[in-house]
């Protein structure tokens, strides 16, 4: 799943319209729009507050490698 299906998917669930989930996020429904149909990669900051809007934690974490992190 990419990110526009995600927030589409997520947006849906939650029982959002665009424009409300974009109020809430602090964006315009217009970049809502663009990201759920991919004419628009979020910056990371557009992301973390859309997520945050619906509840979602976007939390980065270094790869996985041979039963160390980090290594």
């Amino acid at each position: 799943m990419n990110i526009a299906e995600i927030v589409k998917t997520t947006r849906k669930r939650k029982g959002l319209t665009m424009k409300q989930l974009a109020d809430k996020a602090g964006v315009t429904a217009q970049t809502i729009l663009n990201i759920e149909h991919e004419k628009h990669a979020p910056s990371l900051e557009e992301l973390l507050a859309v997520m945050s809007a619906m509840d979602y934690e976007v939390v980065f974490k270094p790869k996985y490698k041979g039963g160390y992190y980090g290594e």
